[in-house]
């Protein structure tokens, strides 16, 4: 989110195979204990191999009611949550079926909330070396860091906060409300050539 901030035009991956241990299915939230990750469960499970957009969600647990109860015990209190939980409801009652389109139409709502002024599209097939784009696709893991992005404190239910955490932009959200571009933005260095 912290990249999207920074503006223009983003090309979005949406012809690779699926890749696991990624966010593509996952974030993390903080609670009072700590990291508590969400995963989405997906048709193949640890046997998936087929691509991202073809990447069907499973539904034989009630991963919807745990993870909405997980994000309303860590942010009910949060200074903004009443404000912007109604907007995430309908990821936890409609089922969709291919996870691209659950994280296509939850990134649109993010960057709609947040007011960021981004252009996005998606790729038409896939280019293992893009020409005139900087890649981002493997930085997007668990532990990953990511180059250009500094921590940045901000306001938290949990005081002291390690905001250097790949929390859900959620948490940035909730917490922080119509400050949450600003902060997205101060995340961002640029060289100073």
């Amino acid at each position: 989110m912290a990249l999207l901030s920074a503006g223009g035009e983003v090309k979005i991956e949406a012809q690779e195979n699926y890749i696991k241990s990624t966010y593509r299915n996952r974030c993390e939230i903080m609670g009072a204990n700590g990291i508590i990750e969400l995963s989405i469960p997906l048709v193949g499970g640890r046997d998936h191999h087929q691509s991202y957009s073809d990447t069907q969600i499973a539904y034989t647990s009630d991963w919807q009611h745990r993870h909405r109860m997980s994000i309303l015990s860590c942010y009910g209190s949060a200074p903004f949550f009443e404000h912007y939980m109604p907007y995430f409801e309908p990821f936890y009652e409609k089922q969709y079926t291919h996870l691209f389109e659950f994280n296509k139409e939850l990134l649109q709502l993010l960057i709609r909330l947040m007011k960021l002024e981004v252009k996005l599209s998606y790729t038409d097939a896939y280019e293992a070396a893009p020409i005139g784009m900087t890649d981002y696709r493997k930085s997007f893991k668990p532990g990953v860091a990511i180059d250009n992005i500094q921590s940045v404190p901000y306001m938290h239910v949990f005081e002291g906060i390690d905001t250097s955490l790949n929390l859900s932009a959620i948490d940035l959200l909730f917490n922080e409300g119509p400050h949450s571009k600003e902060i997205l933005r101060q995340m961002v260095f640029r060289d100073k050539d």
